[in-house]
């Protein structure tokens, strides 16, 4: 695994081989990546009300086994404003956005949709997001040359751990690279993942990515192949409306969004049961974290059987600050991760799953 996540993050640098100019002969690095925000993906003032399918396929990067297929349709008329539904063999679910931090689903919907967006909708509709990291307090690389047929602008932090802080630079500050001829996004790469945008189609002075492939250590992960995008007809405008018998969804914490900051993290205890079995290691617990701060579980944990009932159980008595968009306090999820091991307790034990640690 190490070597292919070494030859995954030489692939991109190898450009530098042939043909590499100096910035004193390019644009600006910050320069390079407003023009590839502006050119790729479909959000931003500039783009038209569109209707889109796709089909998606999650693989077992291992065995290249399918491990998930399904069909994901949007109706859009605003970057806050969409309608989204996920349909797979014997499962769908549908949400709505009708502003920042106003989205709603119907509550019967048995889908994932946070991991389904990340993995789904975010490459496909907004695949440059993490170029708002990118701030212009942020020293920036810039490399250019030829890959894979292609003339390419590729730009990066120059010190990426120290910008993510606590963060997994990867996380947040990816190496993102635009082809040089019309600014499009065609290769995003990190340490151990590259993700390739290709089969390009125009839409208003936007040209998108019609396939999307994402290759954790060089081998497949997702699947994502555009299948009909067309400007919003009159008809389907209603479409963007949420029906009466939908819920509100709490906000969905973000990689790129101000820190969850924790006031109160106490041990979960280690149940007898666990220890007769031997269970130990991380426990994923989905979380409310309310306006006061307060936490409640978000569904099941997922670990071992008898440590995370222990784990979900334990969220209550956990406290953040308030979460804040626009200066007022919201609901947000996310994934509390907590460690089981065999040492004395600490509050790291616990991490955010939208805020990885640094790696070391």
């Amino acid at each position: 695994m190490k070597f292919e996540s070494i030859r995954i993050a030489t692939a991109i640098v190898t450009i530098l081989a042939a043909g590499a100019v100096s910035l004193a002969q390019s644009d600006n690095p910050h320069a390079v990546l407003d023009k590839g925000a502006k050119a790729s993906g479909l959000t931003g003032a500039d783009v038209p009300a569109w209707h889109l399918k796709a089909n998606y396929t999650f693989y077992d990067p291992a065995k290249g086994s399918v491990t998930e297929s399904g069909a994901f349709e949007e109706w859009y008329t605003g970057p806050y404003t969409w309608h989204r539904v996920y349909t797979e063999k014997k499962l769908n679910a549908s949400e709505w956005s009708t502003g920042h931090v106003k989205q709603f689903k119907v509550k019967d919907g048995k889908l994932d949709l946070a991991r389904l967006d990340q993995a789904v909708a975010r490459p496909l509709v907004d695949p440059v997001f993490q170029a708002t990291n990118y701030k212009p307090t942020v020293e920036m690389n810039f490399q250019a040359g030829t890959f894979e047929g292609l003339t390419l602008d590729c730009v990066s932090a120059a010190n990426p751990s120290h910008a993510a802080g606590a963060i997994d630079p990867d996380a947040l500050f990816p190496r993102l690279c635009f082809d040089i001829k019309d600014n499009t996004l065609r290769f995003i790469t990190t340490s151990n993942t590259m993700t390739v945008y290709s089969n390009f189609k125009p839409l208003g002075t936007r040209s998108i990515a019609n396939k999307v492939e994402v290759k954790p250590y060089n081998r497949l992960g997702t699947a994502l192949e555009i299948t009909l995008l067309e400007p919003l007809s009159s008809a389907d405008q209603a479409q963007i409306t949420p029906p009466g018998n939908v819920v509100p969804v709490p906000y969905a914490h973000q990689t790129g969004d101000a820190p969850l900051v924790p006031v109160r993290i106490t041990e979960c205890a280690y149940p007898i049961e666990a220890r007769n079995a031997q269970e130990h290691g991380p426990v994923m617990i989905p979380v409310i974290i309310k306006k006061d701060g307060g936490v409640k579980s978000n569904g099941a944990a997922m670990g071992q059987p008898h440590i995370a009932m222990a784990a979900g159980d334990c969220v209550s008595n956990y406290k953040f600050e308030p979460f804040k968009i626009d200066g007022e306090p919201v609901d947000v999820s996310d994934t509390l991760i907590y460690d089981f091991e065999n040492k004395a307790f600490t509050p790291s034990m616990v991490t955010i799953a939208s805020q990885p640690p640094a790696k070391k």
